[in-house]
């Protein structure tokens, strides 16, 4: 077994604050995206977890459907589209989201049966205004259905004016058939009006601009072919997982670029830091900064892919419990936990460390990983600006805990040879443990209890100071008030209490 190097231990401290800092930047990639990954969950299993509310139709149901192929693969296109629609709503931070007609019920926005059967998918703002209506046909011909919507005697008609959503490969074809048949339209009712029948040339024209409507307007693209469709027929669930996957790439490259940009200014500053102190020649820095920077841009990705995966399965899921841990910093974690815990298992293996170094390590990381998350979170409160506040507040917290748990762990340096002193060791260890535990339930408490008392009392100072800045008693009344909110009581309550202090000779107590 190789000797045991402080030094060494201390540059992977060094190395899993920065990794820690990488990782949390992620957050809010990993929020996102793992958001939208949560509306492909909810589109397979036909339950939205998070409201609590049981959908019509889901791929997993319509796939166990007794109906044909056709039928199946047209209510598919419906859910995987609505699926799709609303993750891209999520991902570009839209707040418009896409619910079939069938579902407006269960998400407390009422209509007739009527309506339903005229529109199959709806949009609806943030107020739950309906902003967009469209009839969705995944049939053999899309002109047949275009024809079909403008004709004034078919059933379709009722389709008019609304939104037609066709699938991908026929969108193209229908434009180009609606194109060719306004203008033969048109064409046929200038013959007709030499020939003097005006009221059958005026029917040709309303019919062709009935066209031009559906060409220029009307006639969408659902956004998946009629292939795709009948696939989330036949295999529902690898369909959804071929969607979490594209989705949580996307989210990779986005973690990559914010990694790179996060890792690479810590190793910028700490090889610059190095080179002012003469402990790197500036050729060595520059490398090590290149490949600091690419490690940070793969951790990045790592991240918010993994994290984006698992926090759609943890807000979709079942368990409370897992739908409330989707909103902490657990996702984005994970990867670091894994790698920062792998490091100290590999140096193990390879027998470069024993095994009360091994818990030394594993303990305090463990510790520290627990402690970046929560200290992630005050952060991000601390400074609303994505990735900047997590990635300040995870470094704060995994530093303060990992000198914490050192300081606890002194007491077990020597207990490898000292069998008598193992269990004195342990319990220490086993109470540092539960100390920092205790502390995090603490902080849990008073931020759920002071922070909204502490922003509704910001807000109110900063608004009693706008309107009294002429008048200097309201405002010092303000601001003592607030102060004792903080726990602090200072020494002026009012301008004359001030201008007695001045005129004596009582010292100024800060």
């Amino acid at each position: 077994m190789k000797p045991y190097d402080p030094n060494a231990r201390q540059d992977q401290t060094q190395a899993d604050i920065a990794q820690t800092a990488t990782a949390l930047s992620t957050s809010e990639v990993v929020n996102r995206f793992g958001s939208a990954n949560a509306e492909y969950i909810k589109g397979f299993t036909g339950i939205d977890n998070e409201v609590g509310v049981t959908l019509s139709k889901g791929l997993k149901g319509i796939s166990t459907e007794g109906t044909g192929i056709k039928q199946r693969a047209g209510w598919a296109g419906e859910v995987a589209s609505t699926s799709r629609d609303n993750a891209e709503a999520i991902i570009s931070k839209s707040t418009e989201r896409t619910i079939r007609s069938d579902d407006l019920k269960h998400y407390g926005i009422q209509t007739d049966s009527k309506y339903r059967e005229a529109v199959d998918r709806v949009k609806v703002n943030a107020n739950g205004d309906i902003v967009y209506e469209a009839q969705t046909k995944l049939e053999a011909n899309g002109n047949r259905v275009a024809n079909q919507v403008s004709h004034e005697d078919h059933k379709y008609k009722k389709y008019f004016g609304k939104k037609l959503e066709l699938p991908s490969e026929q969108v193209d074809d229908a434009r180009a058939y609606c194109r060719k048949r306004a203008a033969g339209l048109r064409e046929r009712a200038d013959k007709l009006e030499l020939n003097d029948q005006k009221d059958l040339a005026e029917k040709f024209r309303e019919r062709a601009d009935k066209f031009d409507q559906l060409e220029r307007e009307d006639i969408v693209d659902l956004g998946i072919t009629t292939e795709q469709a009948i696939d989330y027929v036949k295999n529902p669930k690898g369909e959804t997982l071929k969607d979490i996957g594209r989705t949580s790439h996307r989210a990779g490259i986005e973690g990559a670029k914010i990694g790179a940009v996060v890792g690479g200014s810590i190793s910028l500053m700490t090889n610059l830091f190095s080179v002012a102190l003469e402990q790197k020649q500036l050729g060595t820095a520059v490398q090590d900064l290149a490949i600091d920077t690419a490690q940070a841009a793969a951790l990045g990705y790592g991240t918010a892919f993994v994290g984006a995966a698992i926090k759609g399965s943890l807000q979709q899921s079942g368990n409370q419990t897992l739908r409330t841990l989707s909103n902490t910093n657990a996702p984005a974690m994970i990867v670091d936990i894994c790698l920062s815990l792998g490091g100290s298992i590999k140096r193990y293996v390879n027998d470069e460390i024993s095994e009360a170094q091994l818990l030394h390590e594993v303990g305090e990381k463990g510790a520290g990983m627990l402690s970046s998350g929560m200290m992630a979170a005050l952060g991000q409160v601390a400074i609303p600006i994505p990735f900047v506040g997590a990635a300040i507040g995870g470094m704060i917290g995994y530093t303060l805990s990992s000198m914490f748990y050192k300081v606890a762990l002194e007491a077990a340096e020597g207990v490898e040879h000292s069998r008598i002193h193992l269990a004195r060791a342990q319990a220490i260890e086993a109470a540092a443990r539960q100390s920092i535990a205790d502390e995090q339930t603490r902080l849990d408490a008073f931020v759920r209890r002071e922070l909204p008392q502490l922003e509704q009392a910001t807000q109110q100072l900063f608004s009693t100071a706008g309107i009294a800045s002429n008048h200097i008693d309201t405002m010092a009344a303000a601001i003592n008030q607030y102060a004792g909110l903080l726990g602090q009581q200072l020494q002026f309550q009012s301008i004359a209490e001030f201008d007695d202090f001045m005129d004596s000779d009582s010292p100024l107590t800060l």
